[in-house]
């Protein structure tokens, strides 16, 4: 198994107690396997690896057991992330999938409608398909699996081992030393769930499960295969051993739910108390109250000083037209997005890193896409990485402001009355500012024009040469140079 990424704080606790399954679930998940040969897929990973989408992993299996201890009695589960899962399925299982596997098996089960999620407001909610019979509108037939399938050795086993497991559990109904049998077709049925198609390799694993001991007795007591007949097909006859059989006991609570997150009340009291006293109460009321709920969402973990903001532009916003624009949530993530941005580019400038954003041409997206990448990090951490890394920009990436003299050529017309070659070689001398020196040049070029002396107006130039400021270095960066990578990444090697 892959090692997990995510560093839980809690001891280790695998699962201990009964399992109650539901059928409808289990025959749902196994039934895709059924269309095992179709080739579409639902994900893509960063390193051209597809995940099909009618293929049951043990990430899925997994899934599928964590789900039914987690969820209620009625499959439901609140204001829960799918990380609060994940960390379920790491606490009952010894040898657990990463969080990888389990993230794209719980992005399928929502693909096939095996799970629904549905935001209302501020409330988020999961939902089992196939858990409650439309029919009774009450739980489905119930399968209780005994612990052992949250052990290593159950987990170790192929995946066609344990999915055979579980649907022997569902066939023996609970009911110890019932027998279950199967027809061995290799268009349908069994052979074509565990994707065998010949009874040869279905032998071999009756075999490997027969010599599987998880708590010192054999997953399978006994089978036998019955050969063909004539037109009728081969017969599979299988008994599992009564230590792995859970009998289901009424009043037993077979459930451990997760508990949901607040649903942010301390948010909405506040936000309806800023609406209240900015007189723009009935935003609240906005599509049913779908627009504030949406609100409420964007703000969570924000100050309340930036809630504070929000109100207020949402305020200016209704005094400009007396009426809430349809698209106010748009431009609020604008407005939010707008205000992290400056801050950020705020600091890049007072440390001297924002000419290297975008020195060809200034664009809006390019400043963008800067704030966004450096988002990540506190303001605070963002100044001191940007003054660790000016020094080494500046070192790398700039050039002078002039290779020489004519750099501060501007136009001929005060080369007729006065030796503008030396002045410019003057100030390029002295690395004085060409631009500014290019002012100079205006203003002598009127005093002569005027009439002035132009000795006195090459006396006048060399004062004021002396007087610019130096020039600063020009950013001269490869075509394809982003700074912020330069910044994060000379950050990481220090």
């Amino acid at each position: 198994m892959t090692d997990v990424v995510f560093e839980f704080t809690q001891p280790k606790e695998s699962g201990k107690k009964d399992i109650a399954l539901t059928d409808g679930f289990i025959d749902a998940l196994f039934s895709i396997s059924e269309k095992i040969h179709a080739s579409e897929k639902f994900r893509t990973r960063s390193n051209g690896v597809s995940r099909l989408v009618w293929h049951v992993t043990e990430a899925d299996l997994m899934l599928m057991v964590t789900l039914h201890v987690c969820f209620n009695s009625e499959g439901k589960l609140q204001n829960v992330s799918r990380h609060q899962i994940y960390k379920k399925l790491h606490e009952l299982y010894e040898d657990p999938c990463c969080d990888d596997q389990f993230y794209i098996a719980f992005e399928k089960f929502v693909k096939l409608g095996l799970i629904q999620e549905k935001v209302t407001g501020v409330i988020s909610e999961f939902s089992l398909n196939h858990f409650i019979n439309p029919e009774t509108n009450k739980i489905g037939r119930i399968v209780v699996v005994n612990p052992f399938v949250f052990s290593k050795q159950f987990t170790d086993l192929p995946i066609s081992g344990q999915k055979f497991v579980f649907d022997l559990l569902r066939k023996q109904g609970n009911q110890k030393g019932k027998d279950v049998f199967y027809w061995l077709n290799k268009e349908k049925g069994i052979l074509k769930q565990l994707h065998k198609r010949h009874v040869y390799e279905l032998r071999k694993l009756l075999e490997l499960l027969s010599n599987t001991r998880i708590s010192d007795e054999p997953l399978i007591k006994s089978w036998n295969i019955e050969g063909k007949k004539g037109t009728t097909s081969a017969k599979l006859t299988c008994l599992i051993n009564d230590s792995y059989i859970s009998e289901y006991v009424p009043g037993t609570q077979y459930r451990d739910v997760l508990h949901g997150k607040r649903t942010h009340r301390r948010i909405i009291r506040h936000l309806q108390k800023l609406l209240s006293e900015n007189l723009i109460g009935e935003f609240e009321l906005i599509n049913n109250g779908s627009e504030f709920f949406q609100l409420v969402r964007m703000l969570r973990g924000k100050s309340f000083k930036y809630i504070r903001y929000v109100v207020e532009k949402i305020r200016e916003l209704y005094e400009k037209n007396r009426i809430f624009p349809t698209n106010i949530l748009d431009f609020i993530q604008d407005e939010l997005r707008h205000k992290g941005m400056v801050a950020y580019l705020e600091i890049a400038k007072a440390t001297g890193v924002y000419k290297f954003i975008s020195p060809r041409k200034l664009e809006k997206g390019r400043l963008f896409e800067f704030a966004s990448a450096v988002s990540h990090h506190s303001l605070r951490s963002f100044e001191r990485m940007c003054r660790k890394s000016i020094a080494k920009l500046e070192q790398n990436y700039t050039r002078p402001a002039a290779y020489d003299h004519t750099d501060y050529a501007n136009f001929s017309d005060l080369d007729h009355y006065i030796d503008t070659v030396t002045l410019r070689s003057y100030a390029f001398s002295l690395e004085k500012c060409p631009n500014k020196y290019q002012d100079i040049e205006i203003q002598a070029l009127i005093k002569v024009e005027n009439g002035t002396d132009p000795y006195e107006v090459r006396k006048w130039m060399q004062n004021q040469i002396e007087k610019l400021p130096s020039w600063t270095l020009i950013p001269d960066v490869p075509h394809d140079f982003k700074v912020e990578e330069f910044i994060l990444k000379n950050i990481q090697l220090a």
